[in-house]
């Protein structure tokens, strides 16, 4: 079978999230990339989108996810959103990075990302 992918790339989201107090009571702004692998033949041939998988419904889901959780790592709101992914749509692979913009650093650090990649069944 092969594996093709959609990227929604750039996702940019406001949540609360991380470990020290001021970052969950102000929040932050993430980037967001999820990638998700299926067998596209089909839908190359029919021209339908019943034939793929939308990538709007999965947009919706990985916001839902986002919008409903709180979690202390990013680690664990990308293993989150692969679940979510797994779970609601016919996809054998998903991989989410997340990047974190606000560092509490020096500015020469444009962003720290976590990847995190799940595999069906």
């Amino acid at each position: 079978m092969l594996e093709e992918k959609i990227v929604l790339g750039g996702i940019n989201v406001f949540g609360y999230y991380g470990v020290s107090p001021m970052e969950r009571e102000v929040g932050q702004k993430l980037q967001m990339d999820v990638e998700y692998y299926h067998d596209f033949t089909k839908a190359c041939v029919t021209d339908s989108l019943e034939d793929t998988v939308n990538y709007e419904r999965v947009y919706l889901k990985v916001m839902e996810t986002v919008e409903q959780n709180r979690f202390n790592l990013l680690e664990t709101l990308a293993d989150a959103i692969c679940s979510e992914v797994l779970a609601n749509f016919p996809v054998t692979r998903v991989i989410v990075t997340i990047r974190k913009l606000t560092l509490p650093f020096p500015n020469n650090l444009d962003h720290v990302a976590v990847v995190v990649e799940r595999r069906s069944g």
